[in-house]
């Protein structure tokens, strides 16, 4: 994982990324739940195994969409320069970690009040 360090240098473009991450899941989510509801339509007009394909597809979607939805902010982020050193760090987390291990460490990074020093009361 990465140093506090690292990530406070960092924090805000973080704090972006994992927004980001976020709104393409949920995006992926509602695809996946749509493709859900077009095999029970399909069930229904009794085309079974084609309900079935549509229905195993959406759900294999829905098993990756966690790691497509940190691949698409990963696209979005590159086109911009500023937030590559960030994606470096990101880069080095996946090395060693699945990309729902590294979303939740950035977002248990995010959460983490701030430590400040502590001043003695009189």
């Amino acid at each position: 994982m990465i140093s506090q360090e690292e990530f406070a240098a960092h924090q805000e473009d973080f704090a972006a990324f994992v927004a980001t991450i976020h709104r393409f899941a949920t995006l992926l989510f509602i695809v996946s739940f749509i493709g859900y509801g077009a095999a029970a339509w399909i069930w229904f007009q009794s085309a079974t195994w084609t309900a079935l394909i549509v229905a195993t597809l959406s759900y294999l979607f829905f098993r990756q969409f966690r790691r497509l939805s940190l691949n698409m902010a990963r696209i979005q982020y590159t086109m911009q320069p500023r937030y590559h050193p960030m994606l470096l760090l990101v880069d080095r987390m996946l090395e060693d970690h699945k990309p729902a291990v590294v979303v939740g460490q950035l977002e248990s990074l995010l959460k983490k009040p701030e430590q400040t020093p502590s001043s003695p009361e009189s």
